[in-house]
């Protein structure tokens, strides 16, 4: 059903993967060029234009996955067996995006240190919101994760009060 709390933590999941199409993980400064690390790939900002440097398909890809499979937790709820199964999949989904986030932002920083930044400048980093919000989805999936353990026990413990 769509009126359980663990309904509502896994759209929560949803809405926070969603938000990351529309938000930057990281801005790199080195002197006045900046770069930007989204979801859609890792970006050379200028007046001129935004040149990709490094797409993020996978990111994006597996961010994608991540959205979808949640929503079909939730509308797994006629066999919560099968529904804890597919949040803890669900679970370990997130993170290998979470650990994925951080290689992309990774090999920006490596790509940066080694191309644009050769006379030694400092390079300003400032996170965005978007690495905030897999950690956001990661909590929400197991608080929904919980509920649905707790909804199969409270079912286990009514069979055998009859």
């Amino acid at each position: 059903m769509i009126q359980r709390i663990q309904s509502i933590y896994l759209l929560l999941v949803v809405t926070c993967q969603s938000l990351l199409f529309a938000t930057a993980l990281a801005t790199f400064t080195s002197y006045e060029t900046s770069f930007n690390l989204s979801l859609m790939g890792f970006y050379k900002l200028s007046s001129a234009g935004n040149e990709m440097l490094i797409n993020s398909y996978a990111l994006m890809a597996v961010n994608i996955i991540v959205i979808l499979f949640s929503l079909f937790v939730i509308f797994s709820f006629k066999n919560r067996k099968h529904q804890i199964k597919l949040a803890a999949f669900n679970f370990l989904l997130i993170c290998g995006f979470i650990v994925l986030m951080f290689f992309s932002f990774d090999n920006a920083k490596s790509l940066l240190d080694n191309s644009y930044n050769t006379q030694g400048a400092e390079l300003s980093t400032t996170y965005g919101i978007g690495m905030i919000l897999p950690i956001l989805s990661l909590v929400f999936n197991f608080l929904a994760l919980k509920g649905i353990r707790k909804d199969e026990e409270l079912v286990k413990s009514a069979d055998r009060i009859r």
